[in-house]
């Protein structure tokens, strides 16, 4: 009997349970797996709403599985629905544990992402959005040439000092006035 509400739930992705709660069939996207170079297959999961208060005038398909469901609960036995999961009550608390949906037919798919050297294409570098041949032409320019005139500048400058300090230790500053009169 309770296998009625399985195959509506199945087919519909929604059941409403007067005087218990509803059954919702919630799809969960693919997701990307980019370390193991896959892309899980789309999910699926069923959420469970309970009622809260006493739904009276509220009649379906369901109303009288429902009651029959309540009694069950309210004298402390789960009730399962194959293929959908297992409603228990504690304490005046009705919960539920969804049967976990087999992936079976529907494995992770290996992925591997192809990038051409040839092809242009857009990248995220940082927080600017670039593409790979502008990013190939900064990482692969060489730095400008230092500037090293300065160290010959500075070597020549000293050699003159050296020089000029040799021959006033050899002849004093005697000779320098003399040497400029004609």
């Amino acid at each position: 009997m309770f296998n009625l509400i399985a195959i509506s739930f199945l087919q519909k992705k929604y059941c409403r349970l007067p005087g218990i709660g509803s059954l919702t069939l919630v799809a969960q996207p693919a997701e990307t797996d980019f370390v193991n170079s896959a892309i899980k297959a789309p999910t699926e999961e069923i959420v469970f709403k309970a009622e809260n208060g006493d739904a009276t005038g509220s009649f379906n398909e369901f109303t009288a599985i429902s009651e029959i469901m309540l009694r069950q609960l309210n004298d402390g036995l789960p009730v399962e629905i194959s293929g959908v999961g297992t409603f228990t009550q504690t304490g005046g608390i009705i919960s539920f544990e969804p049967v976990v949906l087999s992936n079976m037919y529907t494995p992770a798919v290996h992925a591997v992402r192809v990038i051409r050297k040839d092809a242009e294409h857009q990248m995220l570098v940082g927080d600017k959005e670039t593409t790979n041949t502008v990013m190939a032409g900064l990482l692969n320019d060489k730095p400008a040439a230092v500037q090293r005139w300065w160290i010959w500048a500075l070597v020549a400058a000293l050699a003159s000092l050296t020089v000029l300090f040799l021959y006033l230790s050899q002849n004093g500053f005697n000779g320098l006035g003399s040497m400029a009169k004609p």
